[in-house]
Formats: structure tokens, C-alpha cells, sequence
């Protein structure tokens, strides 16, 4: 199954991964995690309110494009493969933060609820991530 959320913010799109790019430290702004941290290429989340832990390798990162790639090697959510992208475009009216997800949960059954359930992660993430990127552009 595929995710997909996108959010335009008004700001420069370096200014966008500054904050979204900066992998060890994702908690700071997605409001399901209360906190991250990461050790060479693997990054540790804990979900908010007992909801776990998780471990992703992140398996490309790349500046010049503003992008990078995840793949999770172990974690509360019922899932067999999940690989995420998460990229900052440029866009007329600042920047295009594109969040993809591709994976299999453990059953098709659970597979929709899933989707949905990492779609509203990603969504309130982006929207938590514009307001502090707009936030920090104000502030200077």
C-alpha cells in the first residue's frame, strides 16, 4: 500500500530542511513522537503516550536534494515492509514537502487502518512542521 501527503509552506525550501531534513531530531516537530535520536545511519522514535518504539535505517540522505529515505527495521505498528520518503521541492509559493510511504502491514486486514492511521501522522506532522518553520522565519 502507498501514502501520500503533501503541504506547501510559505518558506524558502531550504529553510524547510533545515528542520525536515535534520534526521536524529524528527520529534521536534511530529507530534506523535516524544522523542528521537539517531547513531550513524539508524534512528531510535518513541511514540508518544506508550506508544513504543521504533527503529529506522536511514538509507539515503541527501542535501542537494533535499531528501531522504527510511526504512523501519522494527517497531510497534503490525508491518512486514515499510520504506519512506520525505522530500522538500521548491514551489511558487515557497516550498512543496512531499512524504511518501510505501508498505505491507502483517495482514491485509489491517492494512486500510494503517494507511490511514500513517496518513494522519504525516499530516499533522507537516502541519506542525510549517508552523515552526514560519515561525523560526518570523523570529529572524
Amino acid at each position: 500500500m502507498r501514502v501520500t501527503e503533501t503541504r506547501i509552506i510559505d518558506a524558502t525550501p531550504d529553510s524547510v530542511w533545515k528542520v525536515g531534513g535534520d534526521t536524529p531530531n524528527v520529534a521536534d516537530w511530529i507530534p506523535a513522537l516524544e522523542k528521537s535520536h539517531q547513531l550513524a545511519d539508524v534512528r531510535y522514535a518513541t511514540f508518544a503516550n506508550g506508544g513504543g518504539e521504533a527503529t529506522e535505517r536511514i538509507v539515503d540522505h541527501n542535501d542537494a536534494e533535499r531528501s531522504y529515505t527510511y526504512e523501519l527495521v522494527s517497531g510497534p505498528l503490525p508491518l512486514s515492509f515499510y520504506k519512506s520518503t520525505f522530500t522538500v521541492n521548491g514551489h511558487p509559493d515557497g516550498s512543496e514537502v512531499v512524504w511518501r510511504a510505501e508498505f505491507a502491514a502483517s495482514s491485509v486486514e489491517s492494512e486500510a487502518e494503517l494507511g490511514a492511521a500513517i496518513a494522519d501522522i504525516y499530516r499533522s506532522a507537516l502541519i506542525e512542521l510549517a508552523v515552526r518553520v514560519v515561525a523560526t522565519t518570523l523570529a529572524k
